[in-house]
């Protein structure tokens, strides 16, 4: 026999349940939503720090490469060691960051072997240059998204040439 009690009841949730099963799905997704972004932002912070460990390692090259005399800045003296000091004075004539950077891209009309082919690869110092708005500022997409930019600073003595990297 069935009873009215049995008969009468309903399969499914209730208002209250549905409010709860919602809420929690709700929380789930800002969860995920927030784990997403933050591998976003993760993302980029180590694409920058890739850059400017790429910068820093060809500026470096760049300063090795300058201090032996070329064909072009001493031929009487072809492979004699500069300065270090002479090598941060032509630093520092490039009075900006955007110039200083030109520095350690590929440039094929350049005379000397070593300035030719550059000291950063061509794609990275493409890219570097298509987000530069400034002089003064180095961007990219990365640092686009994190709103940060690279600073090439005057080179002071007793130091190495840095690769600054900064907020906007």
């Amino acid at each position: 026999m069935i009873t009215a009690s049995k008969s009468s009841r309903r399969s499914g949730f209730s208002f209250t349940e549905a409010i709860f099963t919602v809420a929690i799905i709700g929380i789930m997704s800002a969860i995920v939503v927030t784990a997403l972004s933050n591998m976003s932002r993760d993302a980029n912070r180590i694409v920058v720090r890739q850059q400017q460990a790429a910068i820093s390692s060809a500026l470096s090259a760049w300063v090795m490469s300058n201090m032996r005399e070329t064909a072009l800045t001493d031929p009487a003296n072809i492979g004699a060691l500069r300065s270090l000091e002479e090598v941060r004075t032509d630093y520092n004539g490039h009075g900006s960051s955007k110039a200083r950077f030109f520095l350690l891209t590929p440039d094929p009309s350049r005379a000397n072997v070593d300035d030719r082919a550059g000291f950063l690869d061509e794609g990275t110092a493409d890219h570097i240059l298509d987000y530069t708005i400034n002089s003064t500022q180095l961007k990219s997409a990365a640092l686009n998204n994190l709103k940060q930019h690279f600073t090439l600073p005057d080179w002071q003595a007793g130091e190495f040439p840095q690769v600054l990297l900064g907020d906007d």
